[in-house]
């Protein structure tokens, strides 16, 4: 596959999750009202369930072949891929706490690193602006 077909089906896929999260969001919204605290919290449980989902059905597999990094990059990409990483771990060790804490490890250092920078950048742009 070139690289600008690459880029145009990351583009696409990418573009196709991130309108699916903005439906649900605007879904929650309009449910809850506009006003309320668990719409984001609602947002990204849903769309966790529905990568997770995917990646069990064997779907979310196919998805990331077409759309490479656009479907790694979405929170659901991360729950494909602690799930991925789960079936793997499991399989070479055959024991469900090695796995189980493999993707922990995952997560935390996923949502660790992703926090660390919001907080960098986000002093940054205070002390700047």
């Amino acid at each position: 596959m070139n690289i600008f077909k690459q880029i145009v089906s990351a583009f696409i896929v990418g573009g196709l999750f991130a309108v699916m999260g903005q439906g649900l969001m605007s879904i929650f919204a309009m449910s809850l009202g506009g006003d309320s605290v668990l719409i984001v919290p609602l947002t990204l449980v849903s769309v966790g369930l529905i990568g997770g989902v995917l990646f069990i059905a064997g779907i979310y597999q196919k998805i990331e072949k077409i759309g490479t990094f656009g479907a790694i990059l979405p929170f659901c990409g991360l729950v494909a891929a602690i799930g991925s990483l789960y079936a793997g771990t499991k399989a070479q060790t055959g024991s469900s706490g090695a796995a189980a804490k493999a993707g922990i490890q995952l997560a935390l250092y996923v949502l660790g690193i992703g926090t660390i920078l919001s907080i960098i950048i986000g002093a940054v742009a205070f002390f700047t602006i």
